[in-house]
Order: C-alpha cells, then sequence, then structure tokens
C-alpha cells in the first residue's frame, strides 16, 4: 500500500490564523458539491449556519457521488463529499491534486431492506431471489465486503438488478424486487410509510466515512475560507446531535424545496442511526486504505492511490469553533 501523504503546518500558524478568523467574512464564493445525505440537507434548510461564519456558499446537492467527483476533477466546485469509495476514484484520477480535509458522517450509513410483511431473516432466505443496489457506488462496496468476509451466501448467488435510489422503494413494493441496499435516507424513508423494513446494517463492516474533498492549489489560496467553512459543518453537527428533532424539521422542509419526500420522522430516524461527528482520525484513514485495497484485491482499481490528507485545517477550524463557543 502507498504511503499516506500528510500535510501539516506550524502551531503558531495555527495560533495565528485561529485567531484572526473568529468573526471575519469573505468576499469568496465557495462552490460546494454536496449529495443526496440527511445532513446536507441539514445544511439547505440552515443557511444561516453559513452566514453565522462569514462564508458565501453556493451548495449544490448531485444525484451520485460520480457526477460530484467529475465537478471538482473539471474545477465546477471548490469543495465536494462523497463516500470512501468514491474517495479511491477521485484519488486515482486526480491523485497529485486531490486534499482530504475532514469526514462529515460513518457508522450504519448503509441497510438492507425487505417489504416490512417479509419473513425473510438474512441473507440466506434470499438465495436466487431478485434484489437491486446502485453498483458502482459505495452500497456495493460495502455488500461484496460483507459477502466475501461475513456472510455463508455469496454475491453471485442472487439476481441483481441496479436501480436509481429513488426508484428502489416502488420496486419493493410493486414486487419487482425482494430487497434493495442502499444509504440513507431511503432507508428510513421506507421504514417510515410502512413499506420496508431493515435486515441489516453495515457499520459492523465499514464506518464508510463520507470524506470532504478540496484540492491542494484551493486549500492554499484559501485556507481561512476552508477553516470558517469546516466551522460551519461543525455547527451542524452539534445542531443535530443537540437539537435532532428541530434539525429533521430543517432538513425535511429543505428536502421537499428540492422535490424530495423525506418526512421528519425518517430524519430523526437518520440522526438516531448515523455519527455525524466531524472527524479526520486514524480510524477514518484506516477505513480509506481499507477500502482502497479491497477494491484493488477485486479488481475493481488498477493500482492503489497516494491519499493525500491536511488535519491541521480540521485541527484549527475545531479550536477556533470551541473559542467562539466561550
Amino acid at each position: 500500500m502507498k504511503k499516506v501523504l500528510f500535510l501539516q503546518v506550524s502551531l503558531c500558524f495555527l495560533m495565528i490564523m485561529g485567531t484572526c478568523m473568529v468573526a471575519s467574512g469573505s468576499d469568496v464564493t465557495i462552490r460546494y458539491g454536496g449529495q443526496y445525505y440527511p445532513g446536507e440537507f441539514v445544511l439547505q434548510g440552515t443557511p444561516e449556519i453559513w452566514e453565522k461564519f462569514g462564508l458565501n456558499v453556493q451548495h449544490m446537492i448531485f444525484s451520485s457521488g460520480t457526477e460530484n467527483n467529475q465537478a471538482l476533477i473539471s474545477g465546477r466546485c471548490d469543495i465536494n463529499c462523497g463516500s470512501d469509495s468514491k474517495t479511491v476514484a477521485l484519488f486515482s484520477v486526480m491523485e497529485e491534486k486531490a486534499l482530504i480535509i475532514g469526514s462529515i458522517q460513518k457508522g450504519d450509513r448503509y441497510a438492507t431492506v425487505i417489504r416490512s410483511d417479509s419473513e425473510y431473516t438474512s441473507w440466506s432466505d434470499l438465495k436466487g431471489k431478485t434484489v437491486a443496489t446502485r453498483l458502482g457506488s459505495g452500497a456495493e462496496q460495502v455488500l461484496r465486503r460483507y459477502f466475501s468476509q461475513y456472510s455463508s451466501a455469496s454475491w453471485d448467488e442472487f439476481k441483481w438488478v441496479n436501480l436509481k435510489v429513488e426508484d428502489m422503494i416502488a420496486a419493493l413494493q410493486g414486487g419487482q424486487i425482494e430487497a434493495f441496499t442502499v444509504w440513507e435516507p431511503t432507508c428510513a424513508i421506507a421504514e417510515t410509510q410502512g413499506a420496508g423494513r431493515i435486515l441489516r446494517t453495515y457499520g459492523d463492516i465499514s464506518p464508510v466515512p463520507v470524506l470532504l474533498h478540496t484540492t491542494t492549489e484551493f486549500a492554499s489560496k484559501h485556507r481561512p475560507e476552508i477553516i470558517q467553512f469546516l466551522c460551519a459543518h461543525l455547527e451542524k453537527a452539534q445542531f443535530i446531535k443537540e437539537k435532532p428533532q428541530k434539525a429533521a424539521h430543517k432538513a425535511a422542509e429543505a428536502a421537499k424545496k428540492k422535490g424530495y419526500h423525506v418526512s421528519e420522522d425518517a430524519f430523526s430516524k437518520v440522526f438516531e442511526r448515523i455519527d455525524f461527528s466531524i472527524d479526520l482520525n486514524q480510524e477514518i484513514i484506516d477505513a480509506i486504505e481499507n477500502t482502497a485495497g479491497f477494491l484493488h484485491q477485486k479488481g475493481k482499481i488498477d493500482s492503489i492511490p497516494s491519499f493525500r490528507y491536511d488535519t491541521s485545517l480540521l485541527e484549527e477550524a475545531k479550536a477556533v469553533f470551541e473559542k467562539g463557543k466561550k
């Protein structure tokens, strides 16, 4: 496995920048590529979080990690987010230019859903059945890891259908499939609608973190803005933890405006199930490397890229955020 690259700055510089950035504003517009993730809808519903930290943010929601990565690669966004498998894909394309600056969620992000009246109790019961996921996504990756490590069943013992996330619940209800595996909040939507129940989650297989990425060029030119950007995510995480029902209300309102039908109850379930803390620690780094190793072992990538992290950005943001609370 290739060596992980870290960017560090001096403690003196951190202290100086932390002092300067607490209340400053910025004329820079950060183009942020989000995805159909619960925390993103919280941010969409509370634009005052960006404003609190003096940020101008164009917050885009992409329907897939592939589209999101392309936006960063092509320069249409400055910061984006994606699951660990999409992080691997990003670095496989722009290894020397991409930079990881934090993670925004991890844990039981993926689940397999069956009909609420189904008698299935395990994947073994589904052998030979038609099941769905979004092929090429983190959901496929975590399923393949499950089958290779923990299951008495194997991938080839099922009839796989590649479905869009928005079509999965209807396909389950209509009987076209017997189960689907996807990321939240679709699983919680199926539960709250009475359309399905969870067969299993996959946090025990991998924390499958969602990472924040930028480019080394943007980071070198806009460090102060990135610090405040991370402070906004810390604020969002605190909001979800301390006021989950209010956060669910804001997220549901924002989703509705975007044309997504996600109830407050669904968001509440997600906020109980997933860890939304903002981290870039050894657990996160190990998870990315393990995913890369697995994808290489399975022939999904030709080689394991070198991953570049700047842990100092989040460290400084946490110091600024804590100072602002006092």
